[in-house]
C-alpha cells in the first residue's frame, strides 16, 4: 500500500506515524445513467413539498431539464431559469426572493457551477433572510441551511460537494466567497447523460478545472490527509485518461461518466484542503474581464505551478511518478515532467495557452497592480503553500499573457 508523504511524518528514530486530520464529506452521492430522475424522490426523502428548481436558459433549451422534471408533479416546484454565465448578487436576490414568494422549502439545482453557486447562496437568503453580503467570507453561518440537492450538468467545478460558493459583485468589481460547513448540498445526483451535450471547449475548460482542483488540494498547505491525497490522485488519473475522449467524443458515456465522477472527487478533495495562486489569479481575472474560470484555471496553472515548484517538487514528482509520467530519480526533474503532461493535456483538448487568446487586453501597470492586488488578498492565495508578493503575482500575470 502507498500512502503519501505529505500525510506521515518521520520521527527521530526513523519510525513514520500518521498526521491527525478532520476530513469533511457530508454529502450524499448518487451516481448512474438516469439518476436525474429522481430527484424529486429525494426532495420528499428529505421531508419537503415544493422546491425551488435553479437552472439556466441554455439548459432549458437543450431538453436537458426534462429528465429532472419528469418526477415532480405540478405545483412540487417553482423553475427559476435567470442564471448568467457568470453569476452575480442581483441574481441571487432574484432567486431568493421568488423561493420565498413561492413557499418553497428546499433549493434544487440543475446546471454548472454558476447555477450550483446562485443556488447555494440563494439557499443561504431563503433560509437564514437578511441581505446575502451579511453571510460574505469564511465561517459565517451559524446553523444548518434548507435541503439543497446539486445537480451537475459540466464536469469540473466540484461544487456539488463543496463547502464554498462564488458569486460576482459588479458594484465592488470582485467575486464574493462564501464558505461554511453548512454550504454543502445534502445530495448529489451525478447522471453522465446530463453532460453529454455540453459543447467540447466547454468540456476541456471545466475539465482543467477540476485539474486544477487536483494539483492545488494535493499540495495546498493544510494538504495533509490520505483521504485528499488519494482522491487527488485518482481523479487526475481519470482526467488525463478519460477527459481527450469526452471532449473529442461527447456521446461517450463512459468517457462523461469518468470525468463527472472525477470532477467531485476533486471537489472532495479540495474543500477539505483549499486550493491556491492559480485560483486566486482566475477569481482576479475572471472578475475583472469575465473570462471563464475554467479557461482561466488552464492557462494559469503551468505557470502557477512553476511559481510553487521550489516549495513543493516532492509533492510535484511523487504525482509524475505514480501517474506514469517519470521515472526520473531527482525530484525536480520528474516535477517539471508533471507540469509538461499538464500542458500536453491542455494541447491535446485544445484549449489556449495565453491569456491574449482569452481576448484580455494587454495590461498596463495600474491594471497590473489592481489585479494582482485582487489575487493577493483573494481568500483562495492563503492556502497556497508558498508566500507571493504583489511583484510575484504580477510577473505570472505577464507570462502567462
Amino acid at each position: 500500500m502507498n500512502i503519501s508523504t505529505s500525510t506521515i511524518s518521520q520521527t527521530v528514530s526513523g519510525a513514520f506515524k500518521m498526521n491527525p486530520f478532520v476530513f469533511h464529506c457530508p454529502t450524499k452521492i448518487t451516481f448512474g445513467e438516469h439518476t436525474a430522475a429522481t430527484a424529486a424522490d429525494l426532495v420528499k426523502d428529505l421531508g419537503c413539498r415544493k422546491a425551488l428548481l435553479v437552472t439556466d436558459q441554455v439548459l432549458v433549451k437543450s431538453g436537458v431539464l426534462q429528465s429532472v422534471l419528469s418526477g415532480f408533479k405540478e405545483g412540487e416546484y417553482l423553475l427559476y431559469t435567470d442564471v448568467p454565465p457568470d453569476s452575480d448578487v442581483d441574481c441571487v436576490n432574484s432567486a431568493a426572493r421568488a423561493a420565498r414568494e413561492a413557499g418553497c422549502d428546499c433549493v434544487v439545482a440543475v446546471g454548472g457551477g454558476s447555477v450550483l453557486d446562485t443556488a447555494k447562496v440563494a439557499n443561504i437568503c431563503l433560509s437564514l433572510g437578511g441581505d446575502l453580503l451579511e453571510y460574505e467570507g469564511l465561517n459565517n453561518l451559524s446553523e444548518k441551511l434548507r435541503p439543497l440537492i446539486a445537480i451537475p450538468t459540466t464536469a469540473g467545478t466540484g461544487s456539488e460537494v463543496s463547502m464554498v460558493a462564488m458569486v460576482k459583485d459588479h458594484t465592488e468589481g470582485k467575486k464574493l466567497l462564501f464558505g461554511s460547513r453548512f454550504l454543502a448540498p445534502d445530495a448529489a445526483i451525478l447522471d453522465p447523460i446530463l453532460t453529454v451535450s455540453l459543447p467540447p471547449k466547454l468540456t476541456a475548460a471545466t475539465g482543467l478545472d477540476a485539474l486544477t482542483h487536483n494539483i492545488e488540494s494535493f499540495t495546498a498547505v493544510i494538504s495533509n490527509s490520505v483521504f485528499t491525497d488519494s482522491l487527488c490522485l485518482e481523479s487526475m488519473r481519470l482526467l488525463f485518461e478519460h477527459l481527450p475522449r469526452a471532449t473529442a467524443y461527447g456521446e461517450d458515456l463512459e468517457a462523461r461518466a469518468a470525468t463527472l465522477i472525477a470532477s467531485t472527487m476533486a471537489g472532495l478533495a479540495f474543500t477539505n484542503s483549499g486550493v491556491g495562486i492559480v485560483h486566486a489569479l482566475a477569481h482576479a481575472t475572471g472578475a475583472k474581464y469575465g473570462t471563464h474560470h475554467g479557461l482561466t484555471n488552464s492557462v494559469f496553472l503551468p505557470h502557477g505551478m512553476h511559481f510553487n515548484l521550489d516549495a513543493v517538487a516532492a509533492r510535484y514528482a511523487y504525482l509524475a511518478r505514480r501517474l506514469g509520467f517519470s521515472t526520473a530519480a531527482g525530484d525536480d526533474e520528474a516535477a517539471k515532467e508533471l507540469i509538461e503532461a499538464v500542458k500536453q493535456l491542455s494541447a491535446r483538448v485544445g484549449l489556449p495557452s495565453r491569456l491574449r487568446d482569452l481576448g484580455l487586453p494587454e495590461l498596463k501597470d495600474g491594471q497590473l497592480d489592481e489585479l494582482a492586488f485582487l489575487a493577493s488578498t483573494d481568500p483562495a492565495i492563503m492556502f497556497n503553500p508558498k508566500e507571493s508578493s504583489i511583484d510575484d503575482i504580477i510577473a505570472i500575470y505577464e507570462r502567462a499573457y
